[in-house]
């Protein structure tokens, strides 16, 4: 597959990733949109592009490092109660 025709496909998914998470707001979709955009910056050649798409891949995880840590912080209680530690 060509590498234009690979970027387009990268951005179209992203786009409909970004409207799932507005209505959810999952973390699972948070680090979805972040690795996308790493594959991004990975293959792009123009250092502009690549230093967006890093910061937007380090933007996401910091939305998934926010919505999931409340969910194992959860985890952690329950089962440290379960396991007495």
């Amino acid at each position: 597959m060509q590498d234009d025709k690979k970027h387009e496909l990268l951005i179209s998914a992203i786009d409909y990733l970004k409207v799932q998470y507005a209505m959810g707001q999952s973390p699972c979709l948070a680090l979805v949109i972040s690795r996308h955009y790493r594959l991004l910056a990975e293959s792009s050649a123009e250092s502009g592009n690549k230093t967006n798409y890093v910061n937007q891949a380090s933007s996401w995880f910091g939305c998934y490092l926010k919505k999931a840590k409340p969910q194992a912080e959860a985890e952690m209680q329950i089962y440290s109660g379960v396991y007495g530690t």
